[in-house]
């Protein structure tokens, strides 16, 4: 009789446990692949963003420039963002950051700058003070664009000359990526 009981409990036990099993299992394949019910995508279409170079920005410092020099003497990354006529109907916003960071800590001085214009107007400038201790940083907050218009960027890195010797900062090396992230909602 005792080797009855083990094995009815012994079966319970299993089909409980496999029962629990398959409810984790479901619980986490229904969270890892959740959505909403909210009408914010169009069946796989986003901004389209173009990259003249690329969207890592990689620069060795040089000798530090004058402001009236920056617009070609700095090191410059070129892109730009479209939200097509498939989104016609859609209220679509981008944000641009600057991700992955990696700032030598001599280039932690208000001394390195990095702009971004949007079609030649400056949108943001900000010194390696702002991103000394962020692996990622905001260059522009999430803001509504128009459907069909190309929206052209510049991202501009440089030593800002100050007069006084800053040769601790040349050869110094500064990181990133471009990232472009889109809302839409109808």
């Amino acid at each position: 009789m005792e080797f009855k009981k083990m094995i009815i409990i012994l079966s319970v036990a299993a089909v409980v446990i496999i029962t629990c099993l398959f409810g984790v299992s479901y619980a986490y394949y229904s969270l890892t692949n959740a959505s909403t019910s909210f009408e914010t995508t169009v069946s796989g279409d986003d901004v389209a963003v173009v990259y003249a170079q690329s969207e890592y920005v990689n620069i060795t410092t040089g000798i530090p420039i004058t402001e009236d020099q920056v617009p070609t003497k700095a090191g410059i990354s070129k892109f730009s963002a479209l939200a097509g006529a498939n989104l016609t109907g859609y209220q679509v916003a981008i944000e641009v950051a600057l991700v992955d960071i990696s700032l030598d800590p001599a280039l932690q001085t208000t001394d390195f700058k990095i702009q971004l214009l949007q079609d030649n107007s400056v949108v943001k400038t900000i010194t390696g003070a702002d991103i000394a201790n962020n692996s990622s940083i905001i260059l522009k907050d999430m803001s509504t664009i128009n459907v069909g218009t190309t929206y052209n960027f510049e991202l501009r890195v440089w030593i800002q000359e100050t007069g006084v010797s800053q040769n601790e900062l040349m050869g110094k090396s500064f990181t990133g990526r471009v990232e472009i992230s889109s809302s839409m909602k109808k």
